[in-house]
């Protein structure tokens, strides 16, 4: 039997066949029953890539602070204000506007059909940011969901939203590694406070690591009790139906768009024709931005539509 053919799921069999093209067969496995997963540095991107990415994030950190930051140090909020701050931490946003590597990074192969496979071919980016950390005390794991839930607290079974980390350093447990609480993404709600923290474990990973999660996982982040930064780029998305935490509809530069496949239009909404003023809806996104497939799908069904009204006329 041909797998990744069949006819009646041709939605399904790109990402299908995707999936065992990059041999993340078993990763997909372990989304679907524990909720995460941890791809390992050579299924993810080379080490030229690896480098450039890292060193792009400390050359941010710097800028945006004023000192200087590499990962043997610890960091300082020098003259950075945005929020959220903790004790050891603070977060890099709107990374995609920043540098072209982050073009690069939300197109990577490993990391897209991850997603992709999560939310349907649904998904949209949300936020590209860093997670900046070095050692710091927490009073919790501050396990949480990043669904979002409706007014009675429940979540969807489906991921409406899909998050993923590329490790830029190490992720032990007393480097401060993410928690994750395994099979949570089944309860289909937030945690109470203080629940999951004695099932939660460790996601420990080398540098080059994507860890992925499914949007309902509770998950948190242990105490850093080393020297030196955890630094990370997070790659967050949503459900198209849902709102962006970072605004890229109207604001990503045709430039952008030109020098990028479909998939980073789509990503970053460049073809939604949502959010109209008073002119009204520009249809004409939705369809500038088509995959070659989506697009050979619609001539033939206008074609299929036209034969058919020539031979009722």
């Amino acid at each position: 039997m041909k797998f990744g053919k069949f006819k009646s799921t041709k939605g399904l069999n790109r990402t299908f066949n995707r999936i065992r093209e990059l041999g993340i067969e078993s990763n997909i496995t372990e989304l679907n029953t524990y909720g995460f997963t941890v791809v390992s540095p050579e299924k993810v991107a080379d080490k030229e890539f690896f480098d450039r990415i890292r060193e792009t994030v400390l050359r941010l950190c710097s800028e945006r602070t004023g000192v200087e930051f590499s990962v043997e140090k610890n960091g300082d909020f020098g003259k950075y204000k945005a929020q959220p701050q903790s004790e050891g931490q603070f977060l890099l946003f709107y990374l995609l506007m920043a540098d072209r590597v982050f073009e690069e990074w939300i197109l990577n192969p490993t990391l897209y059909t991850i997603i992709d496979y999560l939310m349907g071919g649904q998904q949209q980016l949300s936020s590209l940011t860093s997670f900046v950390k070095w050692k710091g005390k927490r009073d919790s794991l501050g396990l949480h969901s990043d669904s979002p839930p409706d007014r009675d607290g429940h979540l969807p079974a489906c991921s409406d939203v899909a998050n993923a980390t590329y490790c830029l350093t190490d992720y032990t447990l007393e480097n401060g590694a993410i928690a994750m609480v395994p099979g949570s993404h089944r309860y289909c709600r937030q945690p109470r406070p203080g629940e999951g923290e004695e099932q939660a474990i460790p996601v420990e990973a080398e540098a080059g690591s994507l860890i992925a999660w499914h949007g309902n996982t509770w998950h948190g982040a242990f105490p850093k009790n080393t020297d030196g930064l955890r630094l990370n780029v997070t790659s967050y998305h949503c459900h198209r139906r849902l709102k962006t935490q970072e605004a890229y509809q109207w604001r990503v530069s045709q430039e952008m768009l030109d020098r990028n496949p479909p998939e980073f239009a789509r990503l970053v909404a460049a073809d939604d024709h949502m959010g109209w003023d008073e002119g009204g809806p520009d249809y004409a996104r939705s369809l500038r931005y088509l995959p070659e497939d989506a697009k050979k799908r619609l001539a033939a069904a206008r074609k299929s539509k036209a034969r058919e009204a020539a031979a009722a006329g």
